[in-house]
């Protein structure tokens, strides 16, 4: 049935009941069994009167379901909001139906008509240095992208080959969730994650936390602006998700600085690079997904073809081996350092 424009209208309700109940924990709550709506509201710290009214919005969305004593339990949607599931996407929700819902609500009108970033509008700052700013909301965004890298790094870990590599240096890697997949799968690999200060620290502190000290030995954090530099010394680097937030001046200082530390260390070394990025041929979701760019992305940010990342890529000294298309809209772009660069 073609959806009524009313509908349409109503749907950033409907994202912002899912993105409640998410950050609420609800679906963990529910994980151990059927719970009235007063018992969720003690258990996630709510109003009692306020859950009732979430959960019956939610539940008649299908998120979530009823038993037959009128109690309230996961369903197989639902069961995707919990923290623990293997597919979770409990944070990437609370960051895509908050913060993201937020800001183009705030400022996506005047950022169309200025053809700037959607942030600075809706908060002042982007979306970094809001994140600097907000402690618990930077916590999430770790979070949300741990969500999205997990599925990405149990496939590397599967098709990538990782032949003659001993290091593999993740370039705005967040938390380390791709390189954690990775390390499980192959157990004589290292791996250096690159990502913010803050987000670095908190990874490391999550890392020790664990106890597992073999992940300990093998997973290094490293702080670093990757508009101003890359550590050297990895047989394979891997940029994921990242591109597709910044303009294409930024995207080729950015593969510059990865091509610079491709081309130094050990003589002999040929490292490889992997971008995983959507890309226009083969994203079913890319008009949509331009909109979000123009929310969280830098100035000049838009969707990006194979014609583009090829230029990107020469214009940065690396020379593009293969194209392939990859699950979850993305693309894996393949790179060495061209010759005479």
């Amino acid at each position: 049935m073609e959806a009524s424009l009313l509908s349409l209208v109503m749907g950033g309700f409907t994202s912002a009941t899912i993105g409640a109940a998410a950050r609420l924990g609800v679906a963990d709550a529910l994980a151990d069994g059927p719970a009235t709506g007063a018992e969720l509201a003690k258990a996630v710290g709510a109003d009692p009167d306020a859950l009732e009214s979430l959960m019956k919005a939610v539940t008649a969305l299908g998120v979530f379901a009823r038993d037959e004593e009128g109690r309230y339990v996961n369903s197989p949607l639902s069961e995707q909001l919990r923290s623990d599931h293997p597919e979770s996407i409990r944070h990437l929700a609370s960051l895509l139906c908050g913060l993201y819902a937020q800001a183009a609500a705030g400022g996506l009108t005047q950022a169309v008509r200025t053809g700037t970033s959607v942030m600075p509008h809706a908060f002042g700052v982007s979306l970094y240095e809001y994140l600097d700013q907000d402690a618990e909301t930077a916590r999430i965004f770790d979070l949300a992208m741990q969500d999205w890298a997990r599925p990405i790094g149990v496939l590397a870990a599967e098709h990538v080959s990782f032949d003659g590599v001993r290091t593999v240096v993740d370039v705005g890697g967040g938390n380390g969730a791709l390189l954690k997949a990775i390390l499980a799968a192959h157990t004589q690999l290292k791996g250096v994650c690159v990502d913010r200060a803050d987000t670095c620290r908190r990874a490391e502190a999550e890392l020790r936390a664990s106890g597992d000290e073999d992940l300990i030995g093998r997973l290094t954090y490293h702080p670093s602006d990757i508009l101003e530099a890359v550590p050297e010394g990895g047989d394979l680097y891997i940029i994921k998700n990242v591109l597709h937030d910044w303009s294409p001046e930024s995207c080729v200082r950015i593969l510059s600085n990865i091509r610079e530390a491709m081309s130094g260390g050990k003589a002999g070394r040929k490292p490889r690079l992997l971008v995983v990025d959507p890309l226009v041929e083969h994203d079913s979701g890319a008009a949509f997904r331009s909109v979000i760019k123009m929310v969280v992305g830098e100035t000049n940010t838009r969707e990006r073809s194979e014609a583009d990342m090829r230029r990107e890529a020469a214009a940065a000294g690396l020379e593009v081996v293969s194209i392939m298309p990859a699950p979850a809209d993305l693309t894996v772009t393949e790179c060495v350092v061209a010759e005479g660069a």
